[in-house]
């Protein structure tokens, strides 16, 4: 039997199925003990958050900083007063603990999902999350999955908590009856390179399918159960074909990035942690193009140090040698909350204050990442990027701030290098359309196909309901991505991409034929592109039908 889905991660899986479906235990009403309730609410809340802590440090070796920060969010929202009232209250009605917390946290994710964000909507999802935690503690279910042997796991949805949990060698496919391709758990599923589908619309969840046989075919976006002899001779040979060509990518390691008639490009890495530098010379990249810098922030719970992050951009610059490295300033803002910035509630987020705008705001706290920036720039190759610049007005703003970093290092004989390349991001379609004003101001650009796109089409890319609207490849992005290439180029400046296009096989022979300098993507595919690339003529391309909707 076979059944269509959405990919999330390539890759193919076969193996004996597991049907998880979350257990649902309560406790009966004991409207006699209101302080034994509490008291239990107190105990669980402890309980999670060492799973939290537990679970952050699990998720920082295995998928970086950026996603293990998920579970710093839960236990925030876990010690959030707000929330302890609401179930101190409810407990005070003569509710359970299990209750309180039940309805605490409907109360506060409806009071989140009924905002027009989308970055709202998904803290509802995660405060729910935190309150199934707490009751688990409560009541024995403490969510773990044991898998003894190579399974297929299918759920209707899964928690990022309990995937990391699971004794991943084991795992070998996971199919999200009901999920989506943003959730937290699809994040981790491509970072752990799992072979992952989701959205199956006439899939029923049942024990019944426990045990047998099951093919997650993540290449076409197809679950196949009991499959047939032939079927699985076919997945069989296909698996190997598939691993074969993974082995056959290990050749193009240390090999120059080239297309067939000789365009040079090189291709870089998007991190947020020290931690995946192995990662990144695993795979072989040619350098970091994206250091999301603004995870520091999020891992913190006030206004990280000069100190401190100079220690941090050492570590990543020392551990890549010469090669270069590509630090994003403070992105913080739209989806990327942090509490002690203080930051009013805005109607659009993405729109509002973010980036550059709040360094504007904030110049003591740019002033300090810049001063740890320029500190840390002697122990390797540095190269600055500041993101969601529109205006040369701002461009001037951080070249003030840079001016007056390195006179006050100056001042206190601390070593820099002057000569620490700094550029901009072209995220939106003004920064596109004056990139070649812009051009004469920076040392590179760096597009980022993401927010280009979102900003292009006025379509908020993490709205699931917008996804036959979100097109990354409309012809006006494209265009305002050649724009910014040529003008660049006609500056006598570098243009790379580090947008979810820039390892997009469609795309490659576009990009290659536009002569882009750099690619920046995920670990995972630095090798499959640089294959890809190899066997592309970009003199033989038709640019037109990227550019010209006839």
């Amino acid at each position: 039997m076979q059944y269509k889905g959405r990919i999330i991660f390539e890759g193919y899986a076969i193996a004996d199925v597991l049907a998880y479906e979350e257990a649902n235990k309560s406790r009966q009403k004991n409207l006699d003990h209101g302080g034994d309730e509490y008291e239990r609410f107190v105990y669980a809340r402890q309980s999670a958050l060492k799973t939290f802590d537990e679970l952050y440090e699990t998720a920082l070796k295995t998928v970086g900083e950026e996603k293990a920060a998920l579970f710093q969010t839960y236990r925030l929202m876990a010690e959030d007063t707000d929330f302890e009232d609401l179930v101190r209250s409810n407990i005070n009605d003569g509710q359970t603990a299990e209750d309180a917390i039940n309805n605490a946290s409907k109360q506060i994710a409806d009071s989140f999902a009924i905002l027009d964000d989308e970055y709202m909507k998904q803290r509802a999802a995660d405060v729910i999350e935190v309150g199934k935690n707490l009751i688990n503690v409560l009541s024995g279910n403490n969510e773990l999955v044991h898998l003894t042997k190579p399974t297929i796991l299918i759920c209707n949805d899964l928690a990022a908590s309990v995937l990391m949990r699971m004794d991943r060698r084991f795992l070998k496919g996971l199919v999200l009856i009901n999920g989506n391709e943003n959730s937290h758990v699809a994040i981790f599923a491509r970072t752990l390179e799992l072979p992952t589908i989701c959205g199956l619309n006439y899939f029923n969840l049942s024990s019944t399918h426990n045990g047998k046989t099951a093919i997650v075919d993540a290449i076409r976006g197809r679950l196949v159960i009991e499959p047939t002899e032939d079927e699985l001779k076919e997945y069989k040979e296909l698996e190997k074909e598939y691993l074969d060509e993974g082995s056959l990518l290990k050749k193009y390691i240390g090999k120059p990035t080239v297309t067939k008639d000789g365009v040079k490009l090189k291709i870089y890495t998007n991190i947020a942690s020290a931690l995946e530098i192995e990662n990144v010379k695993n795979n072989d990249g040619e350098g970091i193009g994206l250091f999301r810098s603004e995870f520091i922030y999020l891992a913190s719970k006030t206004y990280p140090t000069e100190g401190f992050q100079f220690n941090y951009y050492r570590e990543v610059l020392e551990e890549m040698g010469k090669k270069e490295v590509v630090i994003r300033t403070i992105d913080i803002g739209a989806d990327k909350e942090v509490a002690y910035f203080n930051l009013a509630k805005e109607e659009n987020p993405a729109l509002g204050l973010r980036s550059i705008r709040i360094c504007r705001k904030q110049p003591d706290v740019f002033y300090t990442q810049l001063r740890a920036l320029y500190r840390a720039s002697v122990y390797g190759n540095l190269s600055i990027m500041i993101p969601m610049i529109v205006s040369i007005d701002e461009v001037k703003f951080f070249k003030d701030m840079i001016k007056k970093v390195k006179e006050d290092l100056k001042k206190d004989n601390i070593p820099f290098n002057d000569k620490v390349k700094v550029g901009i991001m072209i995220e939106t379609p003004a920064a596109a359309i004056m990139s070649d004003d812009l051009a004469k101001h920076v040392d590179f650009f760096s597009i980022g196909t993401n927010d280009l796109s979102q900003y292009t089409l006025a379509c908020d890319r993490l709205n699931p309901a917008l996804n036959d609207t979100f097109n990354k490849k409309h012809y006006a992005i494209m265009r305002l991505i050649k724009m910014t290439v040529e003008n660049a180029h006609k500056a006598g400046i570098t243009c790379s991409m580090c947008g979810e296009l820039a390892r997009d096989p469609e795309m490659l022979p576009f990009l290659a034929a536009i002569h882009i300098d750099e690619l920046s993507c995920s670990c995972a595919y630095v090798l499959k592109t640089r294959k890809a690339l190899a066997e592309i003529d970009s003199k033989k391309v038709d640019i037109s039908k990227y550019l010209d909707p006839k």
